[in-house]
């Protein structure tokens, strides 16, 4: 799910919902969000014994509580660059590169050299901004694979409560 909007507006003569260009609000316990600048959420588990945790916790929270992110970072040019890639790669359509270059002044190729590595083991399409379907299958080991070593070490040494 992607993006709710009232029945009762009057509809909008505006492109579509984009992850890459556009904000989002996530709903709920252990939704994320994010901003041109921001990427936050309130804490999230996996274990069973663990998401009730996180759950009973987020329904006992007051109003106040949910004035301020408790999970989250600001992101540099570069992580900014990094979301857009992983947002848009890992989509079927791929990543539109005259876009990128639009909004980074750059080529994507310049930015991540490593793509050609997913080119050349035919897991995406040449110029690598678009995974072929033996790289769609992979996804959710190319996402891990392109997060910065600064987001990586953040998420090593993540403490949940």
């Amino acid at each position: 799910m992607r993006q709710f909007s009232r029945a009762d507006l009057p509809a909008q003569d505006a492109p579509d919902y984009r992850c890459q260009a556009d904000g989002m609000v996530g709903l709920g316990c252990g939704a994320r969000s994010y901003t041109t600048a921001l990427h936050y959420s309130f804490d999230y588990a996996v274990g069973v014994s663990s998401v009730r945790a996180v759950l009973e916790d987020y329904l006992a929270r007051s109003e106040q509580d949910f004035r301020y992110a408790e999970v989250g970072f600001a992101l540099d040019r570069a992580e900014r660059r990094r979301r857009w890639l992983l947002q848009s790669l890992l989509r079927a359509e791929g990543l539109d590169a005259d876009a990128y270059r639009s909004v980074f002044g750059r080529a994507v190729a310049e930015d991540f050299p490593q793509l050609g590595t997913l080119v050349d083991r035919g897991w995406a399409t040449a110029g690598g901004t678009r995974l072929t379907a033996a790289g769609m299958a992979r996804s959710d080991a190319i996402g891990p694979w392109l997060i910065s070593p600064q987001v990586q070490a953040a998420m090593t040494d993540y403490q949940p409560r």
